[in-house]
């Protein structure tokens, strides 16, 4: 254990945020598998992203038969992914001093950016394979750590298409309280995009510049209520001031690092005219008390002079509110159905991010769906209304584009797959009962492949990861190797 915990700090001390590259963490790992016995291969994945580095890696490691026959499928397959999303506001880390890549262990918890997806169960799986490296296997293991899961993973759909490895059974890494995980939603992403024709105009008396900071609490895009949204926060406001009465010039609209993330920050910078300025001020104050939030909002104030700002458009900011509109309605219609297996039980809307362009703005709403629940359905809904409320805005290009879709997941309970997951389950006296998840894993990637997978973790499953002061629990690591000790003696011996 103390191994196995010394070398988890080490792999969260490494910055492997998904646009940032995982090339440091994918060669500390290969020698950490090749230590092990086994033999490695860095995989470099291509990828059309913007914004995105171009060094990304798969670390795949084999123990036992090196042949990949593309025709047989032979092996387990354990799979993680080590790249993680951006951690937010590193204030909010305060159980290691605000810095998300210094690791502590306290309290039966070792806390970090990854300790939860997925560092810490990569591990897990690694020490399992190290008490295999002197026995003779039947079938060969397979470990991988992929690149590019916070950015449609992108990494384990290269590997995929790549037939690097061609295993008979796949168990994906995913913090689940050590629960077997049979079924996922469905993950879409949808971009909204407003574009206009930007123009330089007098600023007619408005000189006066508020810059608006939103702070929220981050968390994962499947649980929306475990977080709270700093761009809708930011946006309640500004429309609760219009509504008072203030009269409202933009310059800039922005909030949100990762689409599939419930956003801690926003920031918009707007002017107002000067007679309206100290009762702004004392409205933002009492607004603020009033809602018990004035951590939440941060106004810096400055001013300019009568000519020269360059505004967005005045039917920018309605048109957005009403984009914003459609998604919360159309997410509190998904309510009515229910699946309890789930948390939260209903499909899920999320605003993800809100970024400025030089003529437009993106909205980027992450959808989680029931299985069952048809994304065509949900993509034709999204599409007529988007498209009915950009007729009143015949100054605005209203478009909306599926970005992404990640397929639910969903596997029966008579497969040979989970009969020897149970039993792996069994001998190290965990429980067997299959739960479901309202995240998205690779998992989905596999079966649509045409592999069995199953999903299983050691870590709080909800209200942890894509947070601050994100953890795995010690006794849950040791536990988790040993699950993953029987399941290679079931597959492999």
């Amino acid at each position: 254990m103390k191994q196995l915990l010394e070398e988890a700090k080490r792999l969260i001390r490494i910055n492997s945020v998904s646009v940032n590259g995982d090339e440091e963490l994918a060669n500390t790992v290969q020698k950490l598998m090749e230590d092990r016995g086994m033999k490695v291969n860095l995989q470099l994945v291509t990828h059309s992203l913007e914004n995105v580095s171009k060094r990304q890696f798969n670390a795949i490691g084999i123990l036992g038969d090196p042949l990949v026959d593309k025709k047989t499928r032979k092996g387990l397959l354990l799979l993680s992914h080590l790249d993680t999303v951006d951690p937010g506001i590193l204030e909010n880390w305060t159980e290691i001093g605000l810095d998300p890549f210094a690791p502590a262990v306290r309290d039966g918890k070792i806390y970090g950016l990854g300790s939860a997806e997925g560092k810490v169960d990569f591990l897990c799986k690694l020490h399992a394979i190290d008490q295999f490296r002197e026995r003779k296997l039947k079938m060969p293991i397979y470990l991988a750590g992929t690149c590019g899961a916070e950015q449609g993973m992108f990494g384990t759909k290269y590997l995929l298409k790549s037939m690097a490895l061609n295993p008979k059974y796949v168990a994906v890494g995913e913090a689940s309280d050590l629960k077997p995980i049979r079924s996922q939603k469905c993950m879409a992403v949808f971009r909204v995009s407003i574009d206009y024709q930007l123009v330089e105009r007098d600023a007619r008396g408005f000189n006066r510049r508020i810059d608006l900071l939103s702070f929220g609490r981050a968390a994962h895009g499947a649980t929306p209520d475990h977080g709270t949204n700093a761009i809708l926060q930011s946006l309640d406001f500004l429309q609760h001031a219009a509504d008072c009465g203030f009269e409202l010039r933009f310059t800039r609209l922005d909030g949100g690092k990762t689409k599939e993330k419930v956003p801690d920050q926003a920031r918009t910078e707007f002017y107002l005219t000067s007679h309206q300025f100290e009762d702004f001020k004392r409205f933002f104050r009492e607004t603020a008390r009033s809602q018990g939030k004035e951590k939440s909002f941060r106004a810096e104030l400055g001013g300019l002079g009568d000519m020269g700002v360059r505004f967005l458009p005045d039917a920018l900011y309605p048109c957005l509110m009403e984009v914003v509109r459609f998604f919360r309605v159309f997410g509190q219609e998904f309510q009515s159905q229910k699946d309890p297996s789930f948390e939260p039980p209903y499909s899920t809307v999320s605003l993800g991010q809100l970024k400025q362009r030089q003529s437009g703005v993106d909205l980027h709403f992450d959808v989680r769906l029931l299985p069952g629940q048809s994304p065509e359905e949900a993509e034709w809904k999204i599409f007529k209304g988007v498209q009915a409320l950009a007729t009143r805005y015949p100054s605005m290009n209203v478009t909306v584009q599926r970005e992404r879709t990640n397929p639910a997941f969903e596997i029966g309970e008579d497969k040979d797959w989970v009969r020897m997951f149970r039993e792996a389950l069994s001998a190290v006296g965990l429980p067997t009962e299959l739960t479901s998840k309202s995240s998205s894993t690779e998992a989905a990637l596999f079966q649509q492949a045409g592999y069995d997978a199953l999903v299983f973790g050691p870590g709080a499953p909800n209200g942890n990861s894509h947070g601050p002061n994100e953890y795995n629990l010690l006794d849950q690591m040791e536990k988790a190797t040993q699950f993953y000790v029987k399941l290679i003696e079931k597959v492999c011996l």
